[in-house]
């Protein structure tokens, strides 16, 4: 082998180790890059963990086929080695690992606190309650309703939390990241879904969309007072963590700021600031129409008069319901109608009175994805 073959190859090793470090973290900067297709970024996740390996093997292997095994490829060997450990440790479904079919446990030996954020899903006929400081670590739950399968599913940047009955399709998972939102993808076919939008992206099922589930978010404080307390997803003091990114500091400088990852500033609406909490109205049929979330919990009854839609909150979460001709108001963190009598929890339920309330779906996330996500949105000012 002459000098100048030998040269050549170790180049190309090493820019193949510049390859191999651009696989093994390119779920996260090809998320990040607007530009970069979705296509691709779908595509890199099925073959990378393939590249991983094959470019240090490659390399290896003509490295033993010389006469004199050549010291200077240990630096292109020992950049590949990195960017496997990176390919399977750096991947939005190992960091936010979805849990399938938790036990679940009541509230009693489970370590709540009162300002902790509930989430409440009710479907076929079975009732479960999410604390978001154990949902957020790993941003989907799949859990069984009966027969029904619902997958909980949550994006920390963004805060949309949105149930999905995915009994058809099975299980979802993390599979990736983009326009500030997280995608997810169903196990069986790898279909990719936009969150926060229902719609699927790309894959067999292509196009479909999700089926949402309402639910409701309330503190603990606040369900605990309704008197109905469901069963939880069980989680123990170990899986309250603060809630960090994979680079340690990264996500608390991104929460104090306006940057929104993987979305550029020329696309946030600025009526607000990004990261105003907003509630929405998610329900099927009405108007996509933004309330702070702040002047809901300051006034505790706030109507919609135009939809025929009242929000409530007792200073923690904000649940909506249909008005059906009724003035209702708060007292006690209960629901009160002044004229009838009739009162219910703050989860709608009836304590005395001919039935529980008709809930609005709605949705508590940051304004800059409610307004992206439904751009026909408008923010009523209370």
């Amino acid at each position: 082998m002459s000098a100048t073959w030998g040269c050549t190859m170790l180049i190309v090793f090493s820019l193949l180790g510049v390859v191999a470090l651009l696989n093994g973290t390119g779920a996260i900067w090809m998320a990040l890059i607007e530009a970069v297709p979705l296509r691709w970024l779908r595509a890199h996740s099925f073959y990378r963990k393939p590249l991983a390996w094959a470019l240090p093997a490659l390399t290896l292997l003509w490295a033993l086929l010389q006469p004199v095994f050549p010291l200077a490829v240990w630096g292109p060997l020992l950049v590949m080695a990195l960017s496997v450990v990176l390919t399977y440790r750096m991947h939005q479904s190992v960091a936010f690992p979805a849990v399938d079919f938790p036990a679940h446990a009541e509230a009693e030996v489970l370590p709540l606190r009162d300002e902790m954020e509930i989430a409440v899903v009710e479907h076929n006929g079975v009732t479960r309650a999410y604390a978001l400081d154990h949902l957020i670590h790993h941003h989907i739950i799949n859990d069984r309703f009966g027969d029904r399968i619902v997958a909980v599913t949550y994006c920390a940047m963004c805060r949309s939390m949105i149930p999905f009955d995915v009994t058809e399709i099975g299980p979802l998972f993390v599979a990736s990241f983009k326009g500030g939102n997280m995608i997810v993808g169903d196990r069986r076919t790898q279909t990719w879904f936009q969150q926060a939008s229902f719609q699927s992206l790309m894959g067999p099922l292509h196009p479909r969309e999700l089926e949402m589930v309402g639910y409701q978010m309330l503190s603990w404080r606040e369900l605990r007072a309704s008197d109905d307390v469901p069963p939880f997803a069980a989680f123990t003091e170990a899986d309250l963590k603060e809630f960090e990114l994979p680079i340690p500091g990264v996500w608390r400088k991104i929460m104090a700021s306006e940057v929104t990852p993987g979305l550029s500033r020329a696309k946030h609406d600025t009526s607000l600031p990004a990261r105003t909490h907003v509630i929405g109205v998610l329900e099927r049929g009405l108007p996509p129409l933004a309330v702070e979330r702040d002047a809901v919990r300051a006034a505790g009854v706030v109507p919609l008069a135009e939809i025929g839609v009242v929000l409530i909150s007792g200073g923690g979460g904000v649940v909506g319901f249909h008005q059906d001709g009724r003035q209702l108001s708060l007292r006690d963190l209960h629901i009160v109608d002044a004229a009838t009598g009739e009162q219910w929890t703050l989860r709608g339920k009836a304590l005395a009175g001919q039935g529980d309330l008709r809930p609005v779906a709605l949705s508590d996330e940051y304004w800059f994805s409610w307004k992206l996500f439904h751009p026909s949105a408008r923010l009523l000012r209370p």
